[in-house]
């Protein structure tokens, strides 16, 4: 299945045309971004639907097994979907190589200011999807926290070892992520919008959080 999706989307001469195509079409919001993440999360928890992709070849018959099990999801939103991920992820990862364009993108006073640098790089994405990825970074279990040569705490995903602590704090600072994020839904909400983040009744702490915190006292 995972070669199927850097096949279709991910791999060079791909990845440059979806990324063309998806710069000047942003016509997706954070409902079609949860029903990718629902889609993955759903293939990861089925031997059989992910075998079934992984036998695909070619977007048609990948796209109607997706139709198939509930998901109507388009080639374009699919695309954007991973295209964008991709984008944030490389540019934390180039930054993270090159310490003058992290610097640059450490001090920036709004994430408007931090879009524009990054699209300076070539790499384009909106303040929404990085706050969204961010927010799906700081709910996931994958977090991990490592000491650097110097003894600080490093918050990093298991994706490519790429730090992501500092990422999420400035966008904290900017008021785009919420403190605290819940990786599971409760059943009841004490608020009828369900849309903001930000609301007691939408924050629990990820498994990860207290290790972090305390890791980061005792040392």
């Amino acid at each position: 299945m995972y070669y199927q999706i850097w096949n279709f989307f991910l791999k060079e001469d791909k990845y440059i045309y979806w990324k063309e195509k998806i710069k000047v079409n942003k016509n997706f919001d954070k409902v079609t971004w949860q029903k990718n993440i629902d889609f993955l999360s759903l293939v990861e928890q089925t031997f059989q639907l992910k075998s079934q992709l992984a036998e695909t070849d070619s977007l048609e018959p990948f796209l109607k097994l997706a139709r198939e099990n509930g998901y109507n999801l388009t080639a374009e939103e699919l695309g954007w979907f991973l295209v964008t991920r991709r984008q944030i992820w490389d540019l934390f990862d180039f930054a993270q190589k090159t310490p003058s364009l992290k610097e640059e993108l450490l001090i920036a006073k709004e994430p408007q200011q931090f879009i524009d640098i990054a699209a300076e790089n070539g790499y384009y994405f909106s303040v929404d999807e990085l706050a969204w990825l961010l927010i799906d970074i700081k709910s996931s279990s994958d977090l991990v926290s490592i000491n650097n040569s110097v003894g600080e705490i490093l918050t990093v995903s298991s994706y490519g070892r790429i730090e992501t602590g500092y990422w999420i704090w400035l966008a904290e600072h900017w008021g785009i992520v919420p403190p605290f994020c819940h990786r599971d839904k409760p059943s009841t909400f004490l608020c009828q919008n369900l849309n903001n983040p930000f609301l007691p009744d939408r924050c629990f702490l990820p498994k990860s959080y207290f290790n972090q915190r305390l890791m980061a006292i005792h040392n």
